[in-house]
């Protein structure tokens, strides 16, 4: 089967990234993003970028920050105050492991505990390959999809390497999945996956979602098993295949709750302002303003996005447990930054507290040295 030079570079890209992670942890991370960064703010002075490219590789470095350090959700999660019993998640039961270290996880959990789910169970097939949607979740903000991917017993698995979101009815585009999934133990011909995408704002929710997937395989190795023939692995695309499914009218009753806060606070000299907080079963955000009602120069931005760069929100609930909402993404705008978190909302958090960065431009040996110097910010 022929592989468009889109699609080689999409699985290139896509296998060096889980190279990398296999060689990461949770400080080395953070900080190497963080290094980099600083390195990037020492050249932007002198290096003639315009303005909407070097803000779009800061919006992008951020991305990039939360999907590497998803992974990690579990080591970064407090002790608890409480012990909850854990619930039987029964048919979606195998994605218990996915949610425990995805940076949706605290989304997912929270979604499937409170009954905010609705199962699918449509397969789709091509050849060697089948996808299966077992079930979704979604609110006017996030839309939410748990799938199974599998291959024959001829080829191991790799990745769902595309999967775009369509409006069936209207065929107007969703968006482009972020898909992230996880092997089983001891079955290579499986994967347990989510893809997740922010849905635009005044955008109704569909009635039915048309959902294009790909999935790659490793193709068998026919020489010896040397180091040098296993390092020249070799990937099949399927077809692009097509599964349409039904929303549950219930996801369609707004639940979402906009928190007016206007809390200032001074940063590096400049006067910044967490706007509101925006809460909904499957999203958190938080939009800050710089320097509300005067006009900012780039540079006096770009200081004060070394500070303002979320490092997470820890919700606590009535019981006394705690949980700890890791930031998905993060985008500009005119006046300054919107941050997307993952939502526990359904367990009606009593507490949620956003943390930053605290001091422009330092780089920190370790977290704990970083945890000193964070701003803590009260929502509720």
């Amino acid at each position: 089967m022929r592989t468009s030079p889109e699609e080689k570079a999409l699985l290139a890209d896509a296998y060096q990234v889980e190279l990398e992670k296999q060689h990461l942890n949770p400080a080395d991370t953070a900080f190497a993003i963080q290094r980099g960064l600083a390195k990037a703010r020492a050249r932007r002075t002198t290096s003639g970028l315009p303005l909407k490219w070097v803000t779009a590789v800061l919006i992008t470095a951020i991305t990039a920050a939360c999907l590497l350090l998803g992974p990690y959700r579990g080591i970064m999660i407090p002790q608890t105050t409480a012990v909850e019993p854990i619930q039987d998640w029964g048919v979606l039961e195998p994605f218990r492991k996915l949610a425990d270290e995805d940076v949706n996880g605290s989304t997912i959990e929270s979604a499937i505990n409170n009954g905010y789910y609705q199962l699918v169970d449509r397969t789709v097939k091509s050849g060697i390959y089948q996808f299966t949607v077992n079930a979704v979740m979604a609110d006017e903000n996030k839309l939410i999809v748990l799938y199974t991917a599998k291959t024959d017993d001829t080829q191991e698995i790799y990745s769902v390497v595309n999967a775009k979101m369509t409006n069936a009815i209207t065929n107007n585009v969703l968006g482009d999945g972020n898909s992230r999934g996880m092997h089983t133990p001891d079955d290579e011909h499986t994967i347990y996956g989510q893809s997740a995408i922010e849905l635009r704002k005044n955008q109704p929710l569909p009635e039915q979602v048309m959902m294009n997937v790909q999935i790659s395989s490793v193709v068998p190795n026919k020489g010896t098993n040397s180091d040098a023939v296993n390092k020249e692995r070799k990937y099949q695309f399927s077809k692009k295949m097509d599964i349409t499914f039904n929303l549950d009218p219930k996801f369609s009753v707004p639940q979402t709750e906009v928190l007016e806060l206007k809390q200032l606070l001074t940063i590096d000299g400049y006067e910044v302002m967490l706007s509101e907080v925006e809460l909904s079963p499957l999203v958190t955000r938080a939009r800050f303003i710089y320097e509300p009602e005067k006009e900012i120069d780039f540079e006096s931005r770009m200081s004060i996005n070394d500070v303002v760069q979320p490092t997470q929100m820890v919700s606590t609930t009535k019981d006394g447990k705690e949980t700890t909402l890791i930031m998905v993404s993060g985008s500009g705008t005119e006046d300054g930054m919107i941050f997307s978190f993952s939502s526990n909302l359904l367990d009606d958090p009593q507490s949620l507290v956003l943390k930053l960065h605290g001091i422009p431009g330092k780089v920190y040996d370790d977290l704990q040295e970083a945890e000193r110097d964070m701003i803590e910010l009260k929502i509720k």
